[in-house]
């Protein structure tokens, strides 16, 4: 399971993410199956800041 660490910075998340889904290039997630396990890895205070960056909650935007 994916998780944010404790004093992790947001892009520090989101780059650890990325290198652990070019470690398998062979996986078979789609891309909101990627934004999923991502979003819900993240710190509660993250996914806010992030909902709100998104303008609404982020797991219902478009993925582009």
């Amino acid at each position: 399971m994916f998780r944010q660490g404790a004093d992790e910075a947001f892009h520090e998340t989101w780059e650890r993410f990325k290198m652990m889904l070019r470690k398998c290039p062979n996986h078979v997630f789609e891309y909101i199956a990627q934004l999923s396990f991502f979003h819900n890895g993240l710190r509660f205070d993250t996914k806010m800041l992030l909902d709100v960056a998104a303008g609404g909650t982020m797991i219902v935007v478009d993925v582009e």
